[in-house]
């Protein structure tokens, strides 16, 4: 069985070997346009205002340390005076809050 794509225009088919490119290599066309053709035509891609503030926004975020070093070295100085007291009430409802903020 042979399937036939002449019909398809984007079909990407390899050219017979006597349009090789450099060193012999088979290249590639589309729709049968040669590569001389399709060299001189450019694409373009638009990416919105809002797909460029996306990015910035995870880049700085990647950039930003997981480590507060201030807030690590407020409570060690705190936990060092004796002067550290956590609300067990506190830790429970953060506890609960984890717990379901996987569920809902």
């Amino acid at each position: 069985m042979k399937i036939d794509n002449t019909l398809n225009p984007f079909a990407i088919k390899k050219n017979d070997t006597a349009k090789t490119g450099p060193a012999g290599k088979g290249s590639l066309s589309i729709s049968g346009v040669s590569s001389e053709t399709s060299a001189k035509t450019a694409d373009t891609v638009n990416i919105s205002d809002r797909s460029r503030l996306i990015a910035k926004a995870t880049e700085l975020a990647e950039l930003a340390p997981d480590i507060r070093s201030e807030k690590v070295a407020d409570i060690t100085a705190r936990i060092a005076a004796g002067t550290y007291k956590v609300s067990s009430l506190d830790v429970a409802d953060s506890i609960i809050r984890k717990s379901f903020s996987g569920i809902v």
